[in-house]
């Protein structure tokens, strides 16, 4: 270790056990600080002549002192301390494994100061800290991810103006510290063990401070954790990855697998079993057991872990010390489970509950939503889409548990079982952002997932009066839109044009034997100039208008057989194009359906469909377009068809 010396500026080296008292800086970087010291330094006066030439310069710090520099150390004097330790100077950075000590051993050196200085260098002199938008509150240095460990450790801080002159001790200022960070103020003043307080709350301090580099948000939670790595700058994430497969190896607490998104209510929603994998596509950030960020933790300051015994009791099996083995695959431990729905085998259901040994702040039990992993034969995906009677289907990770609801999903009691969850997502180098943003890996995402039957279909008022002022003639709608109550019912819709060609919008519920899935959604649009003189016939024959005709249960509808592009849970946003060479319809899906529409279930069953037309460029917009249906070709739209289930 290294140490100023705060009269003459020299630095001296200091062997493990024969460190003197000294204080220490803790300060946020400016964007023109000076830059850490890339020199060795000088060995002092051993094998020099004392105050000889050498000694002097080589053992001085090899660049002028920066002005902090030179104000910590007029701080520290007058405080009578001889000696001071700063990361700008007293760190070799040009030496890789003289960098890897100092990270690791930082938080002991901040611990073991007599005396810290909370250097804010935006708070400006004689203002008061408490007001809420107080420069104090607002400063920097609260913002960091490095300067949390340096809050935590030091018995003694002294926080100091942009003039160098005292706003207050800690230990004053641990009520407002603590609002400000979200850190009890017993943990502050080290009335209360820092192991005390789970690992999930402890993460949670760090959620949305910032690092200049990504791999800092785990190097800076070492010392809180008492775990030691190797620091390999260029891992990304994975630094955060190792951070917490090194806390595994040391403790039994299960809220570090509590992150991220958790239903509070756990009756208040059901797990979707018709959600296709697809549809998870975008949360595969979620599906891990770790996170990948402290961001993940925001919400979960409220999670504690419980003793072996009573989380043995709560799940009604015995106690046992969780063990986890990394594999290819992930990570394989054994956890308490139920099946869902209850009752069915596992194996054979949609989804389960893997139980956690912690509890939130009213006493609720957390459990994983845990589905099967489509491919790999006991391995285990976290989360799931959770319908809660609105228009979306919410993504969670976890939820909570009440007595109640342990009494009825423990029928028959949960069983321990083997899993493999897969540890953690390989992020691309290409996925990397050089800084860290504190963004969670996981946040609030809604999922449309149904598009099934049974479901109602709304056109838009908006459609309809935009069709009318170009002229078609509109086919018959109910009010209460068109009901498909099952696998194989279609409808088919068309629009005569008074001047030009005219258009069919076909949709129906796919077949029970259809390899997509019973009763999924499609849509398609077809384009037939010859539809104007035939419903002309037609009305002329039977003496009614041609909009009564307009709508109808066709045998061409009947004789359409879906493919892939045209069923809607595949389209993306739920939006499609279908091009003729002179028109284009295009046709979108969304949940802006009726609140009203409401099952025995609580779920909305109804899809508003809103339908655009424009002229086409048949032959430059086929060539922009990445595939088709038919002839006719198809590629993303922006019409649509909504509908919430």
């Amino acid at each position: 270790m290294y140490l100023i010396d705060t009269t003459t500026l020299l630095l001296h080296p200091f062997n493990k056990g024969n460190v003197p008292p000294y204080a220490i800086l803790s300060h946020v970087w400016s964007d023109n600080e000076q830059k850490p010291r890339q020199s060795r330094f000088a060995k002092g006066q051993d094998g020099r002549k004392r105050g000889g030439l050498i000694s002097r310069v080589v053992g001085r710090v090899r660049y002028s002192p920066s002005p902090k520099l030179l104000g910590a150390c007029k701080k520290a004097k007058e405080d009578g301390f001889k000696w001071l330790w700063t990361d700008t100077d007293c760190i070799d950075t040009s030496n890789s494994a003289e960098l890897s000590e100092a990270i690791n051993s930082m938080f002991v050196w901040y611990r073991d100061a007599a005396m810290c200085y909370a250097y804010l260098h935006d708070v400006p002199p004689n203002e008061d800290p408490h007001p809420p938008q107080s420069s104090f509150r607002l400063s920097r240095w609260f913002k960091r991810t490095w300067t949390l460990q340096e809050l935590i450790a030091p018995a003694s801080i002294i926080f100091l103006s942009s003039d160098w002159q005292p706003i207050g001790a800690k230990r004053s200022l641990a009520e407002l510290i603590e609002s400000i960070t979200g850190i009890d103020r017993l943990v502050l003043t080290h009335r209360r063990p820092l192991e005390d307080v789970s690992i999930a709350c402890r993460m949670s301090w760090a959620a949305s401070r910032e690092a200049r580099r990504e791999e800092d948000r785990a190097y800076s939670l070492m010392g809180i954790f008492g775990v030691h790595l190797s620091t390999i700058y260029g891992e990304g994430n994975h630094a955060f990855v190792r951070l917490q497969e090194e806390i595994l190896k040391q403790t039994s607490d299960q809220s570090i697998f509590a992150w991220g998104s958790s239903l509070h209510e756990h009756q208040s929603g059901t797990f979707v079993a018709t959600a296709k994998e697809h549809n998870y596509e975008q949360h595969k950030d979620s599906e891990p057991l770790l996170a990948s960020s402290p961001a993940d933790f925001a919400s979960c300051a409220d999670i504690s872990p419980m003793l072996l015994s009573e989380f043995a009791e709560k799940v009604k099996l015995p106690a046992n010390v969780p063990i986890y083995t990394h594999t290819g695959a992930g990570i394989r431990t054994a956890l308490p489970m139920v099946p869902l729905p209850p009752g069915q085998k596992f194996g054979a259901c949609d989804a389960m509950l893997g139980f956690l040994g912690c509890t939130d702040t009213h006493g609720r039990l957390v459990a994983l939503f845990l589905r099967p992993d489509p491919v790999v034969a006991d391995k285990a995906l976290v989360g799931g889409f959770i319908a809660q009677g609105g228009r979306y289907n919410h993504y969670y990770r976890t939820t909570r548990l009440t007595e109640a609801d342990m009494r009825e999903l423990f029928n028959p009691p949960p069983v321990l079982q083997d899993i493999i969850i897969q540890s953690f997502r390989h992020i691309s180098a290409r996925e990397r952002s050089p800084f860290s943003t504190g963004i969670p890996s996981i946040a609030s995402r809604n999922s449309l997932i149904f598009f099934e039957a049974p479901c109602s279909i709304h056109v838009s008022q908006a459609s309809r009066k935009t069709l009318e002022h170009m002229g078609f003639r509109m086919p018959v709608i109910p009010n209460l839109g068109f009901r498909l109550a099952g696998p194989g019912d279609t409808r088919s819709l068309s629009f005569i044009g008074s001047h030009g060609e005219s258009f069919t919008v076909h949709f129906g519920a796919c077949h029970v034997d259809n390899q997509w899935g019973r009763g999924q959604l499609w849509a398609t649009v077809s384009f037939d100039a010859g539809l104007n003189s035939m419903f002309a016939r037609a009305a002329s024959e039977e003496g009614s208008e041609c909009s009564d005709a307009a709508t109808y249960d066709s045998d061409e509808c009947r004789d359409i057989y879906p493919d892939e592009s045209m069923l809607v849970q595949f389209w993306r946003d739920q939006r499609q194009t279908f091009y003729s060479p002179s028109r284009q319809v295009r046709l979108a899906f969304s949940y802006s359906a009726p609140s009203d529409a409401v099952t025995e279930r609580g779920l909305a069953e109804v899809y508003e469909m809103e339908i655009r037309l424009r002229e086409s460029d048949y032959g430059g917009e086929r060539r922009r377009s990445r595939g088709s249906t038919s002839s006719q070709g198809v590629s993303n739209g922006n019409a649509s068809v909504t509908a919430s289930r």
